[in-house]
């Protein structure tokens, strides 16, 4: 019998005696945003004013039995303080999915910013507590609609995050760290030549 089993064992007789419960945790589960590879980008195409460069993912959460998930945005204006309103519309909507079946949205409405400097902002659900590990991801798309160009909306779908789930050794599968991108050659230095 391992030392481990042979404490919890003698703790267990313990607390009995004592008349009282023992609540035995569950093993520690790593928590933590699994998203989709890559970003989802669009490059808007603006009348009379200079373009912007969109780009969105999808992201699930998951520590123990809480689950939310999460719209990603960041966008830059090809040209910084110009532009004016760029959009009547920008609208996120960002659902929480067990299965493909919605358990949880938000719809959040980031235009004022978009309107303003590049930037970024999260769009998230609420928590939500459940006990079935598997199938959880996140999705959602984008509502826009371009200022002045009379064509009305556009629906921007985004890929859906990994799933994350719980793997055998009760540990969180698909939420691995994006990679440190390589480092830019242009930025290494020659080296010395040999003397």
């Amino acid at each position: 019998m391992s030392t481990i089993s042979t404490i919890t064992k003698i703790a267990m007789a313990a607390v009995a005696l004592a008349g009282g419960t023992a609540l035995m945790a569950p093993p520690a589960q790593a928590a933590g945003w699994s998203c989709y590879g890559t970003w989802d980008h669009r490059n808007i195409t603006l009348p009379g004013k200079p373009d912007i460069d969109v780009s969105a993912r999808s992201c699930v959460y998951k520590d123990g039995n809480t689950r939310r998930a999460r719209i990603q945005l960041k966008w830059e204006p090809n040209l910084e303080g110009l532009g004016g309103v760029r959009f009547d519309k920008f609208s996120v909507q960002v659902r929480l999915e067990q299965n493909d079946k919605v358990i949880a949205g938000n719809w959040c409405d980031p235009r004022d910013a978009l309107n303003g400097d590049g930037g970024s902002d999260d769009c998230s659900t609420s928590y939500v507590g459940s006990s079935y590990q598997y199938g959880w991801t996140g999705d959602g798309k984008i509502v826009y609609n371009v200022n002045n160009d009379g064509l009305g909306d556009y629906v921007w779908n985004l890929h859906g995050s990994n799933e994350v789930k719980t793997a055998p050794n009760g540990l969180e599968a698909g939420d691995e760290p994006e990679p440190e991108p390589l480092p830019d050659p242009a930025d290494t230095p020659e080296p010395e030549p040999a003397q």
